[in-house]
């Protein structure tokens, strides 16, 4: 039996030998407004329509993530739990064709992983990236995206309850004092947080989520070429 691999809306017949996953958190506090499992909901979001614009694979998501140890907002795995994972996914991904593998992350600490995707491609005999596409933690960005997809509940009441650092520490991580401590990024984003607020931007959500989607999209080209 010959596939018909041209069928469909596709950028060409290469794109099949791309796949996509998304990565993210299903544990974590996010305020008041967002869900627990907002990170990994974006990347999937972000990922799956990139693969419905192109035609690539969509393989679809790693359950693990992981966390700096100091950054104590929400239940991870270690490292090495999210690489297993990976394995699995691109070991079923090579029986079905796809040589190329696109890792959509939209969670801050999964970028620990980044020092096991080049065994990955020496295991595997695949190309494997990671596009990293996170934002203040349940701040203005986060919270737009969010509102974007549908994901997150939002009205005045709830937007001025999100603010309250004091009961969700998390947001902007302004009350993760351990985490400002030892991250220079985190308690910069965290003073911004603390004089502006977290706000709900729905021009700003759609540019994000527009910009985020045309990025991986380019990377699939990219890798097709």
């Amino acid at each position: 039996m010959q596939l018909r691999l041209s069928s469909g809306n596709i950028l060409n017949e290469k794109v099949h030998k791309i796949g996509i996953i998304a990565l993210g958190s299903f544990l974590e506090n996010h305020g008041a407004v967002l869900p627990i499992d907002t990170d990994i909901k974006i990347a999937s979001y972000i990922a799956l329509k990139a693969s419905i614009l192109t035609g690539a694979k969509f393989l679809g998501v790693v359950i693990p993530s992981t966390e700096y140890d100091y950054v104590k907002h929400g239940i991870h795995n270690k490292p090495e739990d999210v690489y297993h994972y990976l394995r699995f996914l691109i070991n079923e991904g090579k029986k079905i064709g796809v040589e190329k593998f696109l890792i959509v992350n939209c969670h801050g600490g999964n970028i620990l992983i980044e020092r096991f995707l080049k065994d990955l491609e020496y295991e595997f005999d695949a190309k494997v990236e990671m596009i990293n596409i996170t934002f203040t933690h349940a701040s203005t960005e986060e919270v737009s995206v969010g509102y974007t997809i549908g994901i997150a509940k939002v009205n005045d009441e709830l937007l001025k309850e999100h603010n309250n650092f004091k009961k969700y520490p998390e947001v902007g991580m302004v009350g993760l004092t351990e985490a400002r401590k030892n991250n220079k990024i985190i308690d910069e984003e965290a003073k911004i947080v603390e004089r502006f607020g977290v706000k709900l931007d729905e021009k700003l959500g759609k540019k994000i989520l527009e910009d985020s989607i045309n990025k991986v999209i380019e990377k699939i080209k990219e890798l097709i070429r």
